[in-house]
């Protein structure tokens, strides 16, 4: 586990305004916990409206030490500053009665947005302390208890989920968690006085340690910001940076608790008009059909939570990061992207966005614009056959490799879609997001992709959207390659395209101006080290990696050995996905990353696209009937 210490800030976040009131003297070790926790639940629970906290943070793993201080300031239910410093990042959030700014000094920026206080904002202090908090599993916030209880039944319940007990022969009160947190110990000071938490420390086994510090004031000043004249200002609409900063946070936060708050998902069949989505094994797999706008609308109603969160992790958690690093409102720029890339989109995808967002209740502007969003993938893909593989069976391995920090390997979702007037396909993709960067289709071609350079040239269809049409228009490797021959193009991509039916496969380099074949055997100047009877991409030293894997193994590769080939250092430390195709049987083998582990390093969950399809002529379960345990189908 690598966040000890984010575990132990979310725990001070809460425990870190304990102060002054003075109930009658503590004769238990219970009686002191809740002492020094009255304040914190009042703070909670709304009866301290006004406050500075500050904390100071301090990690140590034996060779790096970093410091750090965190300042909060909340002057009413609506205004707040946040002062953050550290020796690597420092910044500066704030919200007042005529504006909203996040100063950046170390990027020389301000964002900055004016006007009067939203209405229900994500933004507000109560709502946005209430997300940000509630990421965290409940053995660390213990959130909901510190709403409604009074201090002694919170201090029962952290004693009891932390199995707190206290060290003897101390002079101020110390007390150790006998559970083991992250690989380590907790253990938190209370002041001389018993009437606040004066630290809490973290020591993992291998000698790590982290320690935060409180300090508390019952005053709370927020000065009007006034930016530093060397920094550059991007004015956003009020409104707009309020709901980015706020659904941005609080999803960072959902992010960073991940590793501790993400268990296997729950076996379950959830339906919505002819779709359903069935979760097993801790995968899931949409069935979706119909019309393009029912599509759409299947997608939406079974996996609206898991889209929303797609969508603030693509435009307000990345589009922050975004807009500080490139001084450019990241909302604004995709809008520019989007306006240049609608007219070359086909109607029927724009009624499935439309559909996508009728069901998620999404606005159909965070569908539209979080479906443009994969311009930079890093990835690597091969197809062998013949006399690479045992038994000469065509097998395709597709690696993405792509910001498994934004969480979308937590909303991985299966799509297995029979669309009216195409070709059924399966979609390895993420909820809330149409596109398609791999995929199968019922006629045995398969698609993966891998991105280049070439971001701003957006005059054409979007990549994701042209495998979508792939895969729903080719019943031959002749057919993808006169759709992509065809296509007006954006950016830089590459692609590998294979079809079981020859076996046959192809390797596709494209731009807007241009469009290059590479069959299998061939040279080209990217490419230099060619192999018969295959198609390998990738860049730079994983080229000759997976190179010199595929000599290796030559002619004895099979499924197995297929996977190995997309381990690193072939697939990176971002591998979010990998894919691997057996076209000819119709089958899939899927691997997700989970938390920060590399999908290379996870089991594949096998597919049958044949099976998967099947489902579609079984009746739909009915409401309120649980469906019986599914054996077999993934």
């Amino acid at each position: 586990m690598r966040v000890p210490a984010a575990a132990v800030l979310a725990l001070a976040a809460w425990a870190a305004m304990a102060a002054e009131p003075a109930p009658p003297a503590a004769t238990t070790d219970l009686d002191l916990l809740a002492k020094a926790l009255e304040k914190a639940v009042a703070v909670v629970q709304g009866k301290v409206p006004t406050y500075t906290a500050k904390l100071t943070g301090r990690y140590t793993d034996g060779k790096l030490e970093q410091a750090g201080e965190a300042t909060i300031a909340r002057l009413d239910a609506d205004q707040f500053r946040l002062d953050l410093k550290t020796e690597l990042f420092t910044f500066t959030l704030q919200r007042t009665k005529e504006e909203t700014a996040l100063a950046v000094p170390s990027f020389k920026v301000a964002i900055v947005g004016r006007g009067p206080l939203p209405a229900n904002s994500e933004l507000q202090p109560g709502r946005l302390f209430a997300r940000v908090a509630g990421a965290w599993p409940a053995s660390l916030t213990v959130l909901g208890a510190v709403q409604v209880a009074e201090p002694g039944a919170v201090a029962l319940i952290v004693q009891t989920l932390l199995g707190l007990e206290r060290v003897p022969d101390k002079a101020t009160a110390l007390f150790r968690a006998k559970r083991d947190l992250g690989g380590g110990t907790l253990s938190i000071e209370l002041a001389d006085d018993g009437k606040a938490i004066r630290q809490m420390v973290w020591r993992g086994k291998e000698g790590g340690e982290v320690a935060v510090g409180v300090a508390i004031s019952d005053e709370a000043a927020v000065r009007p910001a006034e930016p530093a004249p060397d920094l550059v200002v991007v004015n956003v609409a009020r409104e707009e940076l309020e709901r980015s900063l706020g659904r941005g946070l609080a999803r960072a936060a959902e992010i960073l608790a991940g590793d501790q708050a993400a268990g296997r998902l729950k076996d379950e069949v959830r339906v919505a008009d002819r779709g359903r989505l069935i979760v097993q094994k801790g995968s899931r797999v949409a069935l979706l059909q119909g019309s393009p706008l029912e599509v759409g609308f299947q997608h939406g109603k079974l996996l609206a939570a898991e889209a929303r969160r797609v969508a603030d992790s693509v435009l307000y958690v990345a589009g922050i990061y975004y807009t500080v690093t490139k001084r450019e409102w990241f909302l604004d720029v995709l809008r520019g992207a989007y306006k240049r890339l609608e007219p070359h989109v086909p109607q029927e995808y724009l009624d499935e966005m439309q559909g996508l967002a009728n069901g998620s209740e999404l606005s159909p502007e965070e569908v539209r614009l979080a479906s443009m969003f994969p311009e930079l993938f890093h990835c690597s893909g091969f197809a062998l056959f013949g006399k690479a593989t045992a038994g000469g069976k065509l097998l395709h391995g597709r690696v993405l490799d792509y910001m498994t920090e934004l969480g979308f390997q937590r909303e991985a979702v299966v799509f297995v879609v029979k669309k009216k007037d195409a070709i059924p396909f399966a979609n390895v993709g993420y909820a809330g997001f149409i596109g398609s960067v791999s995929g199968m289709n019922a006629e045995g071609v398969a698609f993966g992709e891998m991105g280049g350079r070439g971001e701003g040239q957006w005059d054409g269809t979007p990549m994701a959207i042209l495998m979508r049409m792939g895969l729903e228009r080719a019943k031959t490797l002749d057919d993808a390659v006169r759709i992509f021959r065809e296509a007006k193009r954006t950016c830089e991509y590459y692609y590998v395209i294979s079809d079981g039916k020859g076996p046959s496969a192809v390797g596709v380099g494209a731009t807007p101006e241009k469009i290059e074949f590479v069959k299998p055997g061939e040279a080209h100047p990217l490419l230099p080290t060619p192999l018969e009877d295959a198609v390998l991409l990738s860049a730079g030293d994983r080229y000759q990696r997976l190179v010199e894997s595929v000599k290796a193994r030559y002619g004895k590769i099979d499924e197995q050995a297929a996977m190995e080939l997309m381990k690193r250092p072939v697939a990176m430390r971002s591998n979010l996905h990998n894919v691997l195709f057996v076209p000819q049987d119709l089958v899939f083998h899927v691997a997700n990353a989970r938390g920060r582990s590399p999908a290379c390093d996870q089991p594949y969950v096998r597919h049958s696209l044949r099976e998967l399809l099947d489902e579609f002529s079984k009746p739909l379960p009915q409401p309120g009937r649980r469906e019986r345990k599914r054996d077999g189908l993934f």
